[in-house]
């Protein structure tokens, strides 16, 4: 998490998911890693829309074929311990934790103070307890190794890659193993930051990387392989079963495309790993993809890679497509996919405008459908506690939950057409869940139209849960419907 450069100028068993009303306030950029979050609260923010929103229910049993069933649902949180329970009646696979600090653990060199790892130690049991697979980021460089001095995301200094390879090695050992059993380790969050950021250290926490550089053509993507090609070999030697995963890239525009006045040399830092022989190092490529609230209802925009609400539907169907073709081109294969930031955020907004928190309960269809369709491993909102407001209040938590319960274990069949529903400007997926057809279908271009389906529904449920009546004929609006068969 940091955001965007934002361009608003420019074995069979019977899962009963049960609604619980999310508990939690707004926060700003991520909490410290082992910080407490604010006091909890029932509701979403002073200033939102949410009140038109529906009571939370109880949801059908579904028949899953295997247990833990694996899905692209997650979430990331900054303090698992104090809401297990509500996120894990999400439904969700992932938990997502920013995470293991460097600096903190081994503030001298060679000298380790697991004490300092307390808080995230017992998030990691509390998803090992519930059979949630947790992403565990490691960052933040002590000053002795980094290149700029007193910045907790400074690249790490290479004559001191020797010495995280063996921090990395050590707490390998320390957390895959029962009680934390940790199988995905990502390397640092957005290393394709340039930094530092300002003359002198900041005060704060700084839950990214700001390895980029702006004067290599790849942005210092090289760089980063480096540090993989040195560290992986350690994991798996500790554990060969571990995943590694790249650190989670901001991917801030597309360089097949650049912005006006733009070479967006900093969307080059995947290509820079790929050329710097990085590819054999991971197992995981990460990468955050956020849209933008743009002012009315189910509208949403990420200019810098020219996607909209009304034009492409949610940026994460760009970005994933632009590192699958950059994959072809390297002939990379084997990699997990994982947008492991999603989130539709309101920038600089202290309270949350009208139509603004229902926009974003139909985005999670949206983005969730679209990652199934695209072929995403995990899709992660950003994140439960918030950040300009795209915390999982309500009704956002309940569309969660209800995309969760459609969609768990649905294959993709290909999209909806205006030749399936007999209008234009319409946006939709068809899946196979558990034998049965589903679509989950919207107004692309947002206004109300007239479609015909092909055959009486058996069921139609809106994004909030919302029963809708069954019929072949119905009026399609912004708020996805899932239709079915």
């Amino acid at each position: 998490m940091f955001g965007e450069t934002i361009s608003l100028r420019p074995l069979i068993v019977m899962v009963a998911v049960v609604a619980v009303a999310c508990s939690t306030t707004v926060s700003g950029p991520a909490f410290a890693s082992d910080e407490t979050p604010p006091a909890a609260n029932t509701t979403a923010p002073a200033g939102s829309d949410s009140t038109s929103a529906p009571t939370p229910r109880a949801y059908v049993p579904t028949m899953v074929s295997k247990w833990p069933l694996s899905t692209v649902f997650g979430i990331e949180t900054a303090n698992l311990s104090n809401s297990a329970d509500t996120i894990a009646n999400t439904g969700t696979t992932w938990i997502r934790r920013n995470g293991l600090i460097w600096k903190d653990v081994e503030p001298t060199e060679g000298a380790r103070n697991w004490s300092a790892a307390a808080g995230v130690e017992a998030d990691m049991i509390q998803a090992a307890n519930r059979n949630l697979k947790f992403i565990l980021i490691i960052y933040g460089t002590p000053n002795w190794a980094a290149q700029f001095n007193n910045y907790m995301c400074s690249p790490i200094r290479p004559d001191k890659i020797g010495a995280f390879a063996a921090f990395v090695r050590d707490a390998v050992a320390r957390y895959s193993k029962p009680p934390y059993s940790v199988k995905y380790w990502e390397i640092w969050n957005e290393p394709d930051l340039a930094g530092p950021f300002t003359s002198s250290p900041t005060p704060v926490i700084q839950p990214y990387g700001c390895w980029g550089n702006p004067n290599d053509q790849y942005y210092g993507g090289s760089e980063y392989a480096n540090v993989l090609r040195t560290i992986t070999p350690q994991i798996k030697a500790v554990d060969p079963n571990a995943k590694v995963v790249l650190g989670g890239l901001l991917m801030d525009c597309n360089p097949t495309r650049p912005p006006a006045g733009d070479d967006c040399r900093r969307g080059r830092y995947l290509e820079g790993i790929l050329r710097g022989g990085g590819a054999p190092y991971f197992d995981v490529i990460s990468f955050h993809a956020y849209d933008f609230f743009g002012g009315a209802l189910g509208r949403y925009i990420n200019n810098n890679w020219f996607s909209a609400s009304n034009t492409t539907g949610p940026v994460l169907i760009a970005k994933t497509r632009y590192i699958k073709s950059l994959l072809n081109q390297f002939g990379v294969t084997g990699k997990l996919l994982m947008n492991t930031e999603v989130g539709l955020l309101c920038y600089e907004c202290s309270v949350a405008p009208p139509n603004f928190e229902n926009t974003k309960a139909y985005y999670a269809a949206q983005a969730y459908s679209a990652a199934i369709a695209e072929g995403l491993d995990a899709n992660v909102w950003y994140s439960f506690e918030g950040w300009f407001l795209s915390g999982l209040y309500e009704p956002t938590y309940t569309a969660f939950k209800v995309a969760r319960n459609k969609l768990g274990g649905a294959d993709y069949k290909g999209e909806v057409t205006s030749s399936d529903v007999g209008a234009s400007g319409v946006k939709g997926y068809k899946f196979d869940v558990n034998g049965k057809s589903l679509w989950v279908i919207w107004s692309l271009d947002g206004s109300n139209k007239n479609i015909t389906l092909p055959g009486t529904p058996s069921a139609i449920t809106d994004a909030l849960g919302a029963s809708v009546s069954s019929a072949s004929t119905l009026q399609l609006t912004v708020k996805p419907l899932y239709i079915e068969w």
